[in-house]
């Protein structure tokens, strides 16, 4: 119960808010292919955009509703397999694409729900009841959650990430490491997962070196994450690291400092103070995406800052695991750090001890929201909110 609260309150506010964005402000697509696949359905037709098509993509080789000269090996195979299969129950009354869209949603609002069980699980192992019910909430609330609820894999590497996590804590390490492998398969920054778990076994071992090597079973369960990983995109692609040159050519992404300071110019370009209500705001992306790049600037030190401060309570696997993340998802730029540490719920944690005050936690949960509401409604409109 404690967990549906925040998570029906929010979901239901995203629901309403798509609802009411695309019928007072109807999706003028700027591209060919960017097309509503719910035309008729508002509540549920933002939810569908950017990344949907290419996990549908991956299950469906005739595929239409794709950007030309780019390549789907930019995305792991776990959440589009997983909607792909729950899709099939739905094919006598929707086509296949569509099956897919609607089972995608349903494996994201799963997969969120019970994240938020196994990341409540774990702050209250790890700090109190109090410190668990604000950590759920702020994860809910936060800017980039609507993630969670859309056709991306997000929710269902938070919800691996969180119970792998919990098994380890409570000492399951097999069960623990077949989660991790999994989430691997998820998205590139599950690796991340793997020096954290190792981290935190050697912890409750007493840092004993020769107890790593008695568990030679836990280890090879990790390894077999990049070896499926490998032999998919060698076999499909020809190349297993077709990943890499698919973000960085197909996509012409940057690497390194390059992609930070190109993306920095970017989103820095516009003014925050351009629009003077909230129909100039929707309509204005310069004045969105200048916010979108002073938010990504600040993630940065925020979940560095806050897993540092919580490193007594967190334990060193959880802190090894956003610093990781973080430090992985740096050399590809700014752009989608929002999503991208929005699973990172140690930082959540963190600052749920931080803010034991009620009225400093209602202000930031009061503050997340008017954020989450624009980012979401210009998701939804198809800016790349990304």
């Amino acid at each position: 119960m404690n967990n549906i609260v925040p998570f029906a309150a929010s979901r239901l506010l995203l629901v309403a808010t798509g609802y009411f964005c695309l019928t007072l402000f109807p999706v003028h697509p700027i591209l060919d292919w960017q097309v509503q696949v719910f035309p008729n359905l508002a509540w549920l037709d933002g939810f569908v955009r950017w990344d949907a098509m290419w996990y549908e993509s991956i299950v469906d080789s005739s595929a239409t509703l794709l950007p030309p000269n780019h390549s789907n090996a930019n995305f792991f195979p776990l959440y589009s397999a997983v909607s792909w299969m729950v899709s099939l129950p739905l094919r006598p009354w929707l086509d296949a694409a569509r099956a897919f869209y609607v089972a995608g949603l349903v494996v994201s609002l799963t997969a969120f729900l019970l994240g938020l069980v196994a990341v409540r699980r774990i702050a209250a192992r790890l700090a109190d009841g109090a410190v668990a019910s604000r950590t759920v909430w702020l994860i809910a609330l936060f800017p980039f959650s609507f993630f969670f609820s859309a056709v991306y894999s997000d929710a269902l590497y938070l919800c691996l990430a969180a119970w792998a996590f919990d098994c380890a804590l409570g000492g399951r390490w097999q069960l623990a490491c077949a989660l991790a492998a999994l989430a691997a398969t998820t998205r590139i920054a599950g690796l991340s997962l793997f020096p954290a778990l190792l981290v935190e076994y050697h912890r409750q071992h007493d840092h004993r070196i020769a107890s790593l090597r008695e568990e030679a079973r836990l280890w090879a369960i990790l390894a077999m994450a990049p070896v499926c990983i490998g032999a998919y995109f060698w076999i499909r692609y020809g190349s297993p690291v077709e990943f890499i040159h698919a973000r960085q050519i197909g996509w012409e992404r940057g690497d390194g400092l390059t992609a930070l300071i190109g993306d920095y110019r970017e989103f820095t370009a516009g003014s925050i103070f351009a629009c003077g209500n909230l129909k100039d705001c929707l309509r204005d992306w310069e004045m969105t995406r200048s916010l979108l790049g002073y938010w990504y600037l600040l993630l940065i030190p925020a979940n560095v800052g806050l897993v540092i401060y919580g490193v007594r309570t967190l334990g060193p696997g959880l802190v090894v695991w956003v610093l990781t993340s973080v430090a992985m998802a740096l050399p590809n730029g700014l752009d989608g750090l929002g999503r991208f540490t929005s699973v990172l719920f140690p930082t959540f944690i963190a600052a749920a001890m931080l803010l034991r005050r009620r009225p400093a936690f209602v202000l930031v949960c009061a503050a997340f929201v008017p954020f989450l509401l624009l980012f979401f409604s210009q998701f939804a409109r198809w800016r790349p909110v990304l």
